[in-house]
């Protein structure tokens, strides 16, 4: 059992890594963007980025993550799951492409146009080789050429915007080359991948049980999209720029705690999948949960505990009073967790349609509870909106999953954790200080209901053999 645990804590450490270096150099290209870009230009940048994000599940079809899926599975020929992913993303980016030109000729759509075109084009090869390699087992070649893309993202932009000036095309150009350049790299370090191509039959059956499973992964994809930016679309509607901008501020803080849960989801849908068919899969399943659950509430108290000593530090009086919304918020990413948690089971056992309806209703409730609460609670209607949402997708996942998977969720420590953990946040409303000693008590208290989870998970990740007394 140990060695189970071992691995998904040395993968998370991997991703760790990984997504924690790009994030830094992308925080450094932010700097040089503000040094050679002006406001608009900036603000080009961001929209075409979240054009991109938005299209790729579509021009790709999702395929990437049947890759991913269908090549860690032993009945399937791997070069052939990687030759139908490579199809896709290039008969449809072909199309894309062409379309873009034919825009731009005749009805007179900008270069922006093929811009996009040619990044999607670039970026989802290479997400195909990505979860390829991934999947194939080359965790360290993953992340290190995940950390190389950025590396040469910026480097490529840093070059044509500081010497060159040659604006916002240079970004484009950059990520173009950056994904071009990795997708090489890819090719020539995930194994023998020209001789698995060769060699691989064509699977027609194959490509359509992919597609079977990505497709419903697309609106599956603007789903989460809508109960993340719906409530901003509405508070500019209802409240204005300026309540826009404190619920931005607020959300920076619960992002850092929902960037943990998204690297630990890598490393745990890998696991999930290869341990999908051995006998004690429930037991080994419930455990990580209610490990997850312990350290998601115990991150979350930490920083409940330094919230407004942070905020008065870190930022001017004018934003000093978006804290306010930073408790619920977290809730509601501590919730996310779980309900991305307990989605992975429907990639393990290839139920990805229910995927889909589970995150439409928690996405239509997000978008009723906003029109709703916002007019009445202003910010605080927002938050607890998708607090609310997040809690029903996990709700609705968990009973639903329970046919292929029984997680023993441990509510005797969670229900307190999640209650005390509470009682912190009310407790910050009510005092005007920061009070020392109410948060060292309810941190405290958190790790005293979860010592028993820290001490099973520290128990496996130490021992080599594994023992009868282990409890999940």
């Amino acid at each position: 059992m140990s060695s189970k645990y071992k691995k998904l804590f040395q993968n998370t450490v991997l991703f760790s890594i990984g997504s924690m270096g790009s994030k830094l150099i992308s925080l450094l290209l932010v700097v040089v963007f503000t040094h050679h870009l002006n406001p608009q230009e900036y603000g080009e940048v961001e929209l075409i980025s979240v054009i991109i994000n938005l299209c790729l599940p579509f021009v790709t079809l999702s395929i990437y993550d049947a890759v991913l899926r269908f090549v860690m599975k032993d009945n399937e020929n791997k070069g052939s799951v990687l030759m139908n992913g490579l199809m896709i993303c290039v008969v449809v980016g072909i199309l894309f492409i062409t379309g873009s030109i034919i825009g731009i000729i005749f009805f007179g759509l900008g270069m922006n146009t093929l811009v996009i075109a040619a990044i999607i084009f670039a970026q989802s090869i290479n997400l195909v080789f990505a979860q390829y390699a991934r999947g194939t087992g080359r965790i360290k070649l993953y992340v290190v050429n995940g950390l190389l893309t950025a590396i040469l993202i910026f480097s490529i932009v840093s070059v044509l915007l500081v010497y060159f000036h040659i604006g916002i095309m240079g970004y484009f150009i950059g990520m173009v080359i950056a994904f071009s350049v990795s997708n090489v790299i890819l090719f020539c370090f995930s194994g023998k991948v020209a001789e698995t191509l060769v060699k691989a039959p064509w699977d027609r059956d194959l490509m359509k049980r992919m597609l079977l499973y990505s497709l419903p992964l697309i609106p599956n994809t603007l789903m989460f999209w809508v109960m993340d930016t719906s409530d901003r679309l509405l508070i500019q509607s209802f409240l204005g720029l300026a309540a826009n901008g404190y619920y931005a501020v607020a959300n920076k803080i619960p992002v850092i705690l929902n960037t943990l849960s998204s690297i630990f989801m890598q490393a745990w849908q890998l696991t999930a999948i290869e341990e999908g068919e051995q006998k004690d899969r429930d037991r080994f399943y419930s455990s990580v949960f209610n490990a997850l659950a312990s350290f998601m509430i115990i991150v979350s108290a930490l920083i409940l505990s330094i919230l407004k000593w942070g905020f008065g530090i870190g930022l001017g009086s004018e934003f000093y009073e978006a804290w306010r919304f930073v408790p619920i918020q977290l809730f509601a990413v501590i919730f996310a967790s779980f309900s991305s948690f307990i989605g992975v089971i429907y990639a393990v056992q290839m139920r990805t349609k229910q995927v889909f309806t589970t995150s439409f209703v928690g996405a239509a409730l997000n978008l009723l509870l906003n029109l709703l609460l916002i007019p009445r609670m202003g910010l605080y209607g927002a938050a607890i909106a998708t607090t609310i949402s997040f809690l029903s997708v996990w709700i609705a996942r968990l009973l639903q999953t329970r046919k292929y998977v029984k997680i023993r969720i441990k509510f005797l420590t969670l229900v307190p954790a999640l209650a005390v953990l509470a009682a912190q946040a009310m407790f910050l409303y009510q005092t005007k200080v920061p009070n020392l000693l109410t948060n060292i008590l309810a941190v405290s208290t958190i790790l005293l209901i979860n010592l028993r989870n820290i001490q099973f998970m520290i128990r496996n990740l130490l021992t080599k053999k594994r023992r009868k007394s282990d409890i999940a």
